[in-house]
């Protein structure tokens, strides 16, 4: 006899009733492999096999052979000779029964609670949680249990909790992270995340758990909700029911399941179970795209709030559900209330524009708008049209009448009167904001790719400082790392100022192009002349975390000098001004520009701009013979071809899309007041308060490293203030030191010569051009001001010639050294 034989032969049902298992109803029993509370085998007597559906358990499909060898432990050779006994004796006498086993009793709340710590160091759970669209893994309370623990429910999965009414985590789901293996512990119960509060107006219901956590940690324009995940298509449970039944002010449910043929059979059941459960209640349901689900579209979209908004706008009302009858609004009004649901109540119907009106100059030409039309008998009929076009509001009247059984003219009617409201509402709004639509450059998926492994990377801030130079500026490692950082922060809560000093033809004006060029282009504004009242009269928003880039701020006046310190300080412009309306009268207005910005500026005398400095890292452009050498050898190479312009290029790019993918996100700083900078710096509040947005926007820039906590707030690194530290000494220093950056090159200068000829050497002005090798303008405005601060004593007579002798020896190797060594000591600390 054949194996194929024996399988044809031997009944399953025979082998069931030789083991002592029964079949229950819908021929499905408990599995006896694995410990199964559920029936979760199914039996088919018709192909002799079985198969379990549990996906904790290692058996699936098995045969009357493989029964029998998994039941006695057995070899196939054992079982088959067994198959072969048992055929025509199918209920011989039992062999001893094995007894079923217990479902484990797992300990939810400890496995989970071992699972977060386990998140934390495991880079593989990480990456799953970055792909699935879930990084903020912190907020949303993400775990992970290892393969190597004892007991192996979960083993190898991403962990979240299900939590009971009173807020107990009391089951767990897991998803394993290699394959699409599922699981929840035993005995399932709880809700995820939580029950909803007792104030939800608006219930979303997602299919999976994955997708609830997809979507969670977002905001959307809905009315106090609260976001539930269903346990599949079947998995509206009765602890579901019971919490949606208990909350009171629950006026909608959202459903937003899978858009795939199981998906779309399921909202139609539970929509059907909900009126049932609660009679008069809206249903709804969003549409995703065909065949994906809310995590796929979330994981993949560049805006998550922005796409959902959009589905939740357009949601769909299902026919069956009670109508959507909002509250009665005066006649011959609009309820702007909701702006994504604008409402015209009407003794004909009530229109309800869905998604609100476009607001854009572009679109100003057009008034295109999403209508859903409800009769006082509560059917509804949806259209999509431009209220500009006659034709088509005509073809509408006609349309939505024969449907609702309405005249069409007093439906056209209405539409002529809605369509005057609108435009009176969307120039309120445009009078409102005056709001320029930022251009939004979305990165590829490839590049996306490229630069995520880039911010994620250790020592991110150096191998930022080494693109830097690819990207076109030698030498100046320290300045131009800076100047990055304070540009950087263009989209952030907290904006940050620099200005370069140096003298004419020094290169301070390329310093600030190059590190300019590694801004998205989309919100760099240069500027090399601002007339005095140009920035006032720009729209509201126009300057809104921007980055203003001043070649020149030597030749601004101080009006526009005064616009730059308050949107650098105060982040708004605000102008009392007149206008004269419709009738001819004049009128008083307030015209408003808003910030914030961040800006970078030149300039060679950095001492008239005290205001600006106070709120300024100051950079002091590396005028030394050392550095000359190197930019001339960059010019030599890039002129003979050794140099590829493209890399340049394609750095700068990069770049550009690497700060695309930050987000502004908010920051805390454990570490903030353990830092204590000199107390002798000049103006030490204000540079105290730009050390700590600088340590911010240093912790923003690496993000995608950091953790966060609960509220999904990025917690500042130990080695975040390190990095601050050693990039802003020479500014920290600047700060203590009287003389400002330029000027205490060009006094170091003159020290180290006059040192090797003695302390009481005098000196005349061609011999310090000589050696120094500054112009004749600026080594007279050196030397000016060296002897102003009593620096330089001057002797002689102008017709004669002057002769200088250096009054004051400062030991500024002394006054760095003393403020590196009590800058490292506190860093140093932080880490015991």
């Amino acid at each position: 006899m054949t194996i194929q034989e024996i399988k044809n032969q031997l009944s399953i049902l025979s082998i069931l009733a030789h083991y002592g298992l029964e079949v229950g109803k819908g021929s499905s029993m408990n599995c006896p492999f694995h410990a199964d509370g559920k029936a979760s085998m199914k039996i088919y007597p018709e192909t002799n096999t079985a198969f379990c559906f549990a996906g904790s358990c290692e058996v699936k499909s098995v045969d009357v052979i493989d029964f029998i060898m998994r039941m006695d432990n057995s070899t196939k050779r054992e079982a088959i000779l067994k198959a072969k006994d048992l055929i025509g004796n199918p209920v011989s006498i039992p062999a001893q029964i094995p007894a079923t086993p217990k479902p484990e009793t797992l300990d939810a709340k400890a496995i989970y609670t071992a699972s977060l710590e386990t998140m934390k160091k495991h880079t593989a759970a990480k990456a799953y949680c970055e792909g699935r669209g879930l990084k903020y893994h912190d907020f949303l309370g993400i775990g992970y249990k290892s393969q190597r623990t004892a007991d192996k429910w979960g083993r190898g999965c991403i962990i979240l909790p299900l939590r009971d009414a009173a807020g107990k985590t009391v089951s767990l789901y897991g998803r394993a992270i290699k394959g699409s293996g599922h699981y929840y512990t035993a005995n399932r119960k709880g809700l995820y995340p939580y029950y909803p509060d007792a104030t939800t107006q608006t219930l979303i219901l997602t299919e999976s758990v994955i997708d609830t956590a997809s979507i969670r940690r977002y905001e959307f324009n809905l009315e106090l909700y609260a976001i539930l995940a269903l346990y599949g298509t079947n998995g509206l449970t009765a602890e579901h029911k019971t919490a949606i039944t208990n909350l009171k002010d629950l006026r909608e449910i959202i459903l937003a399941l899978d858009n795939d043929a199981a998906g779309i059979k399921a909202t139609e059941a539970i929509a059907a179970e909900l009126m049932g459960l609660k009679p008069g209640l809206t249903i709804s349901f969003i549409e995703l795209p065909q065949g994906s689900d809310v995590n796929e579209v979330a994981s993949q979209s560049d805006d998550v709030e922005a796409t959902f908004n959009d589905l939740f706008a357009r949601r769909e009302t299902i026919a069956n559900a009670a109508p959507v009858v909002p509250e009665r609004v005066p006649a011959a009004t609009l309820d702007t209330s909701n702006k994504n649901n604008l409402v015209y109540q009407t003794t004909t119907a009530t229109y309800e524009v869905k998604g609100g009106v476009r607001t854009a100059a572009k679109d100003l030409d057009s008034l295109k708008v999403t209508l859903a039309i409800t009769s006082a008998e509560g059917r509804r009929s949806r259209q999509k049209l431009d209220l500009y076009e006659d034709k088509q509001i005509g073809r509408c009247a006609r349309a939505v009448a024969e449907k609702l059984s309405l005249r069409a003219d007093l439906i056209e009617l209405d539409l002529d009167r809605l369509t005057e409201l609108l435009e009176a509402h969307r120039e309120t709004i445009r009078t409102q904001t005056k709001r320029e639509e930022p251009t939004k450059i979305s990165v590829g998926a490839a590049d996306r790719k490229r630069c995520l492994q880039f911010l994620k990377a250790p020592n991110l801030l150096e191998r930022i400082n080494e693109l830097i130079e690819r990207a076109g500026i030698t030498g100046e490692e320290n300045n131009r790392l800076l100047l990055f950082v304070v540009a950087s922060s263009f989209a952030m809560p907290n904006t940050l100022h620099a200005l370069i000093q140096g003298a004419s033809g020094s290169g301070k004006t390329r310093l600030l192009r190059v590190v300019s060029e590694l801004i998205p282009e989309e919100v760099v504004k240069r500027y090399t002349r601002v007339t005095d009242g140009s920035f006032y009269n720009q729209g509201e928003h126009y300057f809104s975390h921007k980055l203003l880039c001043f070649e020149d701020i030597d030749g601004l006046k101080e009006e526009a000098l005064l616009a730059v310190r308050e949107l650098q300080s105060s982040e708004i412009l605000i102008t009392s001004t007149s206008f004269k309306d419709e009738h001819g009268n004049i009128r008083g207005a307030e015209r408003i520009v808003r910030g914030p910005i961040a800006s970078m500026s030149c300039t060679t005398k950095a001492e008239l701009y005290e205001d600006n400095i106070s709120r300024c890292f100051v950079v002091a452009v590396d005028e030394s013979r050392e550095q000359s050498l190197r930019i001339i050898d960059y010019q030599n190479k890039k002129s003979a071809g050794k140099i590829d312009g493209r890399d340049e290029q394609n750095v700068r790019q990069f770049m550009q899309n690497c700060l695309r993918m930050l987000e502004p996100l908010e920051v805390v700083n454990p570490f903030a007041d353990k830092i204590k900078l000199p107390e002798d710096a000049h103006k030490i509040r204000r540079l105290n308060e730009l050390y700590q947005s600088f340590v911010r926007q240093i912790t923003l820039l690496n993000q995608y490293q950091r953790e966060r906590d609960a509220r999904g707030r990025v917690i500042t690194a130990p080695d975040d203030l390190r990095v601050a530290c050693e990039i802003l000494f020479e500014s920290i220093v600047l700060k203590v030191d009287e003389l400002d950056g330029s000027l205490r090159q060009f006094f170091e200068n003159v020290k180290k010569h006059v040192g090797k000829l003695g302390k009481d050497y005098a000196f005349n002005r061609f011999e310090l051009r000589k050696i120094t090798g500054v112009s004749k303008t600026q080594q007279h405005r050196y030397l000016s001001k060296l002897v102003e601060l009593e620096y330089v004593r001057q002797n002689g007579f102008a017709n004669r010639g002057y002769h200088y002798k250096i009054a004051h020896w400062d030991d500024q190797s002394a006054l760095r050294g003393r403020i590196k060594t009590e800058l490292n000591q506190q860093i140093e600390a932080l880490s015991n």
